[in-house]
């Protein structure tokens, strides 16, 4: 399964070499032709799907989960207020399950305790997502205030942003060499590179990329002729400083390898230890963290402005290296196998 997700990873960021091309074409020729290539893209991979649709597995649709699980959780209330506490149950949705049979179908009873036991496990895992979006706010300054930072500094004749793909080339490149490479050497010496620990270091090298960002910042503002640019340049000025955009470089490779670590053994941690019936929905869940960090970076405008800019890239390092240390703290345990996961996988 770890192999299964690595190559997927790998495939999508093939895909997103492609904005070497695209933005290449949106700086030397125009915009709508740069939008008009990933339109045809997208135009063909729909195509594909429709030719090969009979050879998917489609499940039919038994109904929200959603609406399922908000009626375990409001059953579980009404019966937790009308029993009181009561010992002999462990977990709150317990209480769902001593609600009288005679209220509900006896062919469905089952299922409903399978289906609250599910609903645990979601919590459990969800437990492990609540981290992720201090990660995910470290990640979303590639594609905002490092391209913005690379205006600051020399980039010749090529289009600030181009520096994204250094993300995307070091996981083509990485991605093979963890999987036939590192992993198996690991392996090998009986050293079981284990997710939480996986996930801890993703963390740690999100947090390098900030510190050496931070550091870049720095040389930034040391640099004329605008320095730290408290003064805008005028129409006729030098935009940038003398300083060159390679700097940049290993804070993507340090993010690069952080995904690695993180996002891919992430989307793994998800799918192998969701319930059967439930893994689209909590790998949908675990995307939404990208969403709640996305929303969090708004919390960072007001010190997205120089000369506050090294203090943000180093206070995001800061958290970043301490989520991790608590991260592994907290979930050190959860590497350790159960049947319940072993059993998921297999089915």
């Amino acid at each position: 399964m770890q192999s299964l997700f690595n190559w997927f990873y790998w495939a999508i960021n093939l895909g997103a070499l492609s904005s070497i091309l695209t933005t290449s074409i949106e700086k030397h020729h125009s915009f709508w032709l740069a939008y008009l290539i990933p339109l045809i893209v997208f135009i063909g991979s729909i195509v594909i799907l429709l030719i090969g649709r009979h050879k998917y597995i489609r499940v039919q649709p038994t109904g929200s989960l959603l609406v399922q699980a908000f009626h375990v959780i409001r059953t579980a209330l009404q019966m937790r207020r009308k029993l009181g506490r009561q010992d002999h149950i462990k977990h709150f949705l317990d209480y769902a399950k001593e609600i009288p049979s005679s209220t509900r179908y006896e062919e469905t009873e089952t299922n409903m305790n399978q289906f609250i036991e599910d609903l645990k496990q979601i919590i459990r895992i969800c437990r492990v997502f609540a981290f992720y979006p201090f990660y995910v706010i470290c990640y979303n300054q590639l594609t905002g205030n490092l391209i913005s930072q690379a205006a600051q500094m020399n980039v010749g004749s090529l289009p600030n942003d181009i520096l994204l793909n250094i993300d995307p080339l070091v996981l083509i490149i990485f991605i093979p060499i963890f999987e036939k490479i590192i992993y198996p050497s690991l392996r090998r010496y009986r050293i079981n590179f284990k997710p939480m620990f996986r996930i801890t270091c993703g963390f740690i090298f999100a947090s390098l990329s900030m510190a050496w960002t931070a550091f870049v910042q720095h040389l930034i503002y040391s640099t004329g002729p605008n320095y730290s640019f408290t003064a805008k340049p005028c129409s006729t000025c030098q935009k940038h400083n003398n300083i060159s955009v390679a700097w940049q470089i290993p804070s993507y490779f340090l993010i690069a390898v952080s995904e690695i670590f993180a996002q891919i053994t992430g989307l793994e941690y998800a799918y192998t230890h969701a319930p059967v019936s439930m893994k689209s929905i909590i790998l949908s869940l675990f995307l939404l963290t990208s969403a709640i960090g996305s929303a969090l970076n708004f919390a960072l405008l007001p010190i997205t402005v120089d000369p506050k800019l090294i203090w943000m890239y180093t206070s995001l390092a800061i958290v970043a290296f301490v989520i991790g240390i608590i991260f592994y703290i907290v979930f050190r345990h959860e590497d350790t196998p159960n049947e319940s996961v072993e059993s998921t996988v297999s089915t």
